[in-house]
């Protein structure tokens, strides 16, 4: 499965949750995450994250590793799916 599915299937399944998703370019900054996930407001708090999607089993360069480790320390929420599975372990489909 090529990584746009994976991306359809991200965009999809976020919606099912009413949430939106943001394709990010990051001026002056290479190996940012692409996906910014907006999830609506569940007991007065909402919450994001970014998503990175690799094509199945892929994984981030040691670029990206660098630029995720910098977000993690910023207490950015980073999530890295490289297949459906991951994201099925990640946000269920809803039934």
């Amino acid at each position: 499965m090529p990584e746009r599915d994976i991306r359809r299937e991200l965009k999809k399944r976020v919606e099912s949750y009413g949430g939106e998703i943001r394709a990010v370019a990051w001026l002056g900054r290479r190996n940012a995450p692409d996906v910014l996930c907006l999830f609506p407001l569940l007991d007065e708090e909402g919450w994001h994250c970014y998503v990175e999607t690799k094509a199945p089993g892929g994984k981030p360069t040691a670029a990206q590793q660098r630029e995720h480790e910098r977000l993690a320390l910023a207490n950015v929420l980073l999530i890295v799916i490289s297949t459906i599975e991951q994201l099925n372990n990640w946000l269920p489909p809803r039934a």
